[in-house]
């Protein structure tokens, strides 16, 4: 009796040293419309009840997620600005919200462009994380929002890596 006791102590413990959670991206959904392409975590949706608060002037591209996260893309119109001009913009976006509580800013590649991306240092009144990320594409400012209950930005990344636009 001892002895399968031993054996069942032994199972259970490798079962929950295994990570018997279910895995957010086991099953990817992806978002094709608006211009643009990428995938998302497949327990999310595109009718998310989390939702993110995006730059103002923007315009909206799609939005993805869950009750506990939330991701946003969309552009920012810079008409008849050159591509020098928008990553001026860009950059003024960045030190704005770095003035706001976002901590210092992290390179990363959105669809072979660099893209600079920025996490909030601490929870707001909900209890939430914000990243940001700004990257210029086809002449176009592209901005994609991420929150969370934690200061995480491999969601985002992942996310963004599989971006592409059309």
């Amino acid at each position: 009796m001892k002895k399968l006791i031993y054996i069942l102590a032994v199972v259970l413990l490798v079962v929950m040293a295994s990570g018997c959670t279910s895995d957010q991206w086991a099953s990817n959904k992806t978002y094709s419309g608006n211009g643009i392409t990428f995938q998302y975590p497949g327990t999310w949706s595109e009718n998310a009840t989390k939702t993110v608060t995006v730059p103002s002037g923007s315009h909206s591209i799609a939005a993805v997620g869950s009750n506990d996260e939330g991701f946003a893309i969309g552009s920012i119109t810079a008409s008849g600005l050159d591509t020098a001009s928008i990553q001026n913009v860009l950059n003024q976006l960045v030190q704005e919200y770095q003035t706001q509580g976002y901590g210092d800013s992290k390179s990363i590649t959105v669809d072979g462009s660099t893209a600079t991306m920025l996490t909030t240092t601490s929870k707001d009144s909900s209890g939430y994380y914000t990243t940001i990320a700004f990257w210029v594409k086809n002449n176009s400012l592209y901005y994609a929002a991420y929150v969370s209950s934690t200061n995480s930005t491999q969601t985002m990344e992942k996310i963004l890596g599989s971006l592409t636009t059309t």
